[in-house]
């Protein structure tokens, strides 16, 4: 066993039997490579990832490669999941060396953790068209020794790179928004849905701008990429159709091979997307999809007493996919022989395999056959429950926990399952007890919480924090949303320029200076918090925060339109702050008021929506002046603080909530 068998990481944990003498993130290491004069070889990798099991497996286990790692190298390794920071920096390094990144990344370091050569995947033995690491290796310690000035020389060009863009205020054009759709559209794929031409990601973000934008503007063009795309998905092997839930990406780009590791983050992520368009189209198939993500995630990815664990593993013993494909003699076994052949057809089974190997995986040809195969689907899930499951990180990480916390909110308001809000707000509260102490939130937490969070985990926790608040109408998780809202701003502002900055003074360098703009496992931290910041505005009055939410959204401006689908978050914050959300204020008793709020929360995607039942010592601006009418419960709808008359009809009410909904009731 190396130094690792004592870390909290499942990703560091499951490396402590590999003969290499691996050192976790830390000064021990670098004082080390500096007292013996050696380079620094850095891997990084995360527990779900299917090429970081065959490095490991290929590399890490060769004889050849761990004699000359452990004599020449100080060995260094790092979860991304659980250190995105140091991901972050050094991504961007062999993106610069190499044109390319991903996992698992392998960085070759100067013992004062500057970078001068880097890659992903590195064979043992010479395949793919790629020499065998042991010569990489070779090389480059032969280079550390004799060639010190080219190192440098390297290094020099490469802290160049690190000059982070300021924000500068650009005065905000309205119709700009229309523009980010025209350009989404000209990076959308007709053929398929989603954004690009070839491996497909969702773009989780920039379809939830789209399903805002249609909201607002009855843009059909942003619906039409919307719908398309979620349907192209759901009928496609990116879509788990036995167990529910997706898979990380599709290696192609009709959606059909996925990457087989199933993420919190990106379930939370499309599950808001499905709830959305569900609420603006009413349409069963996308109804159906939320109804069964939320299903995976309550059998797979719930932890006791509250939380959710982080992700589940591509492979079985060395086997990416083996968990979740299908050959056609199990088919025919579970469903019979007369029903099989027309299942197979319906989900493009061959026997031989449509992934090559005899293994298949399920894509659907017809969206009109769903619910033919509800009842062989169901078959097939019993079946694969009693299959040895692949590995689950039960760690719980706090922005990828917070999103789902938000769909979770969202989910009960669309579909009205209470268990979905009474989950939500438990692991909220677990959360902000057991993983936040003394002033700090924290990103771990296997039995007990490690690792000061990130800019990400306070803006995604801030999200839900304020979704938990409008569902409950419960002031102590508005209290929460501000509390952590001013901590950070203490941790992570730039007082000087503007922005946030992902990691906090006490950690920063001059290679983690970045202020996240761009989306890409989470929402990009900094438009999060302008969203967060002007719901803050709303639910309190506070100028202040509207003003810095306005400050960040006409700061990155300039960088955020030059690549609109990378920037969904960003926008979804511009539209917030131009096209103002609907402010609903219910004033009735309890009961019948946390009635109306839901039968509102279920209906619009952009609002905010307060009720008050007698329970404030001090009644919140967006109340002022307003009462119940008769002693009715009383509705206000509301735009920029200017109101409606007040509503007491049921029938009323429902007019004005069909207001911006522009969707055709598809099935």
């Amino acid at each position: 066993m190396n130094r690792l068998a004592n870390s909290q990481s499942s990703y560091l944990q499951r490396a402590a039997d590999e003969p290499i003498d691996w050192y976790p993130w830390g000064g021990e290491a670098f004082e080390r490579a500096r007292r013996e004069n050696k380079p620094v070889l850095l891997s990084i990798g995360a527990v779900w990832c299917h090429w970081c099991h065959v490095m490991a497996h290929d590399t890490w286990h060769d004889p050849d490669t761990v004699k000359i790692i452990n004599e020449q190298f100080v060995a260094v390794k790092v979860d991304r999941d659980d250190r995105p920071e140091i991901d972050r920096r050094y991504q961007e390094a062999v993106q610069a060396l190499t044109g390319q990144g991903g996992w698992p990344l392998t960085v070759f370091l100067t013992p004062d953790g500057q970078p001068f050569y880097g890659g992903t995947y590195f064979p043992g033995k010479a395949k793919y068209g790629m020499p065998a690491f042991t010569d990489v290796l070779t090389a480059i310690a032969d280079m550390y020794r004799k060639d010190r000035g080219s190192i440098e020389r390297i290094v020099n060009d490469l802290s160049q790179r690190y000059v982070y863009a300021y924000p500068r205020p650009t005065k905000l054009d309205p119709q700009y928004l229309a523009t980010a759709v025209g350009e989404m559209h000209d990076s959308f794929d007709p053929v398929y849905g989603g954004f690009g031409t070839s491996q497909k990601f969702p773009f989780s973000e920039a379809l939830m701008f789209l399903l805002q934008r249609y909201e607002s503007s009855g843009d059909k063009t942003a619906w039409e990429m919307v719908d398309f795309t979620l349907r192209q998905m759901a009928k496609g092997g990116v879509y788990d159709h036995v167990g529910g839930g997706f898979h990380r990406y599709a290696t192609d780009r009709a959606w059909r091979v996925p990457h087989f590791e199933k993420m919190l983050s990106d379930n939370a992520l499309l599950l808001s997307v499905y709830l959305g368009a569900y609420q603006l189209s009413g349409s069963s198939l996308f109804r159906e999809i939320a109804e069964e993500t939320v299903a995976f995630v309550f059998r797979d990815l719930t932890r006791q007493p509250a939380g959710f664990a982080s992700s589940i593993d591509a492979d079985v013993h060395g086997e990416e996919g083996l968990y979740f494909t299908w050959e056609e003699p199990e088919l025919a076994e579970i469903l019979g022989d007369k029903r099989v052949d027309y299942f197979m057809r319906a989900y493009d089974v061959t026997r031989g395999g449509n992934i090559g190997g005899a293994k298949n995986v399920l894509r659907l040809i017809d969206e009109s056959d769903r619910p033919k195969y509800a009842g062989d689907r169901a078959k097939l899930l019993a079946a694969r429950e009693k299959r040895e499951k692949p590995y689950v990180d039960m760690s719980i990480h706090t922005s990828w926990t917070a999103l789902m916390i938000t769909s979770l909110v969202r989910a009960y308001n669309v579909l009205g399952d209470r268990h979905y809000l009474d989950y939500a707000a438990k692991t909220a509260d677990f959360v902000m007890s057991d993983m936040y102490r003394n002033g700090t939130l924290y990103r771990v937490y296997t039995d007990q919480p490690s690792i000061d969070g990130y800019l990400e985990d306070y803006s995604c926790m801030i999200e839900a924090l304020l979704e938990v608040f409008n569902a409950t109408q419960d002031v102590d998780y508005l209290g929460y949303a501000q509390r952590l809202s001013g901590d950070c701003d203490d941790k992570f502002f730039d007082r000087e320029h503007g922005g946030y900055f992902f990691v906090q003074a006490k950690d920063r360098d001059a290679m983690a200076q970045d202020k996240p703009i761009t989306d890409f496992s989470v929402p990009a931290s900094n438009p999060q918090m302008a969203m967060n910041l002007i719901k803050l505005y709303y639910y309190t009055g506070n100028q202040a925060y509207l003003d810095r939410a306005q400050a960040l959204v006409e700061g990155f401006f300039e960088m955020c339109r030059q690549y609109p689908p990378g920037h969904g978050t960003f926008f979804a914050a511009m539209d917030y702050l131009l096209n103002r959300p609907d402010q609903v204020a219910v004033i009735a008793p309890e009961k019948e008021g946390r009635e109306l709020i839901d039968l509102i929360n279920g209906r619009l995607i952009k609002k905010v929506t307060m009720l008050d039942y007698g329970q404030y010592r001090v009644r919140p601006d967006i109340f002022e002046g307003k009462t119940a009418i008769n002693g009715k419960p009383t509705v206000y709808f509301c735009k920029d603080w200017t109101c409606t008359m007040p509503l007491t009809d049921r029938q009323d009410i429902m007019e004005m909530l069909k207001r911006p909904r522009f969707g055709e009731n598809k099935k």
